[in-house]
């Protein structure tokens, strides 16, 4: 691996999960945990408050023999709620708990958006978040509030869709689905690798698929030939090729990353479809892939597959905003 590129080999100073105190919440606090302490970062626990009902508030404290006030109010719901998280923390982490920091709030936005704003004041490098929350879910369809973070924000995301995983990522699946960002996703799939002694990453490049993106067959006569599938693979495998020979990797991790098989696939399929196969045919425990935030490009394909990659794996998720990958 030659030192021809400024590839940003990251380091995590502070992780933040998002909980509500429940089984994806508590996987996420789990995973981040044991990433914190490898990593040395610190770990921030933060659990959003319902904003304070309007009925509350207009009509039942303009009476006076209530004997409290809507500030006094806040301030009792909000510690019962911080002592019934330091109770959970000290069920899920034990002598551990100690080493979290516990933060509860009002939201002053929409849930999820609040918890995005909660995650930005506080410089975090790395969200964690449950794909699911109190609500029955159907299979393969995450959470409104998940949906939202992987829409929205601007921090890595790590997002949690199997909640029985635990311990150290074996395999990691990186998706190279914009090259202008693959050089730079590679170093992130790396970076978060390194912290796993035993982890391999695996490469995925999704060849066009013409015949599922034309459903109308309007494009009959544009059939892809066989030799041009052939031409396309090796143009992606080059790239792919590329992208790990300017990786930048310090001293210290090395021959670990040499050891990374940086095996590629190219299936020609669908994005979404592609990496949601090879994710299942490698066994992956992790899909590492890009994405890009609302913009006035309403119809943003890479955000689009992102969203259906994450609705949709069997593997927990690290989604890079592209804001990360410039």
């Amino acid at each position: 691996m030659t030192d021809t590129s400024h590839s940003c080999f990251y380091a995590m100073q502070n992780i933040f999960v998002a909980s509500d105190f429940l089984s994806y919440a508590t996987q996420a606090i789990h995973q981040a945990f044991e990433l914190s302490q490898t990593s040395g970062a610190s770990l921030t626990c933060f659990h959003a408050l319902e904003k304070f009902p309007t009925i509350m508030r207009d009509i039942l404290f303009p009476y006076a023999a209530l004997g409290s006030d809507e500030v006094e109010i806040l301030h009792e719901v909000r510690a019962g709620v911080e002592a019934r998280g330091a109770k959970y923390l000290e069920k899920v982490l034990q002598n551990h708990a100690q080493h979290v920091r516990l933060k509860v709030d009002f939201a002053r936005d929409s849930m999820a958006k609040s918890i995005i704003y909660a995650a930005s004041e506080s410089n975090a490098d790395l969200l964690f978040a449950g794909a699911y929350g109190p609500k029955p879910h159907t299979t393969g369809i995450i959470g409104s509030m998940a949906t939202t973070f992987v829409a929205y924000t601007r921090i890595p995301l790590y997002l949690i869709k199997n909640p029985t995983h635990r311990g150290a990522h074996k395999k990691i699946l990186v998706a190279f689905l914009e090259p202008a960002y693959s050089a730079q996703l590679l170093a992130w799939a790396v970076s978060f690798a390194m912290f796993y002694p035993d982890s391999d990453v695996e490469i995925v490049t999704p060849i066009p698929d013409l015949q599922h993106a034309d459903p109308n067959g309007d494009y009959q006569g544009f059939a892809v030939h066989e030799r041009q599938i052939k031409a396309a693979t090796e143009r992606v495998t080059h790239r792919a090729k590329q992208a790990v020979q300017i990786l930048n990797v310090p001293f210290v991790y090395e021959e670990h990353a040499k050891r990374l098989s940086f095996k590629q696939h190219t299936p020609v399929m669908p994005q979404a479809s592609a990496v949601l196969s090879v994710a299942d045919e490698i066994g992956a425990d992790l899909i590492v892939i890009p994405s890009s935030q609302p913009s006035l490009d309403a119809n943003n394909a890479l955000r689009e597959t992102a969203r259906l990659i994450t609705e949709y794996a069997n593997q927990n998720c690290l989604v890079i905003p592209a804001t990360f990958l410039k």
